[in-house]
């Protein structure tokens, strides 16, 4: 699963499909270079968030979460 939501939601959503012991491990930043690794991200995407996003900002516009859980 993917995409921009609450991690309190991302864990909601986790369980409603019967995942169970879910621990949160780690936090991430992503910076638009990170993106740029996923298909999601594409060529026209990228360049609209190196023009919109002020360039002190480009390392950090997303935050990556990797979990745990049984299913």
């Amino acid at each position: 699963m993917a995409g921009a939501l609450a991690e309190r939601d991302f864990v909601a959503k986790l369980e409603r499909a019967g995942f169970s012991e879910i621990e949160v491990l780690e936090h991430k930043p992503m910076g638009i270079d990170d993106c740029a690794l996923y298909p999601l991200f594409d060529d026209e995407i990228l360049t609209l968030m190196r023009t919109l996003i002020a360039p002190e900002k480009q390392r950090a516009v997303g935050v990556a979460v990797v979990v745990r859980a049984r299913r």
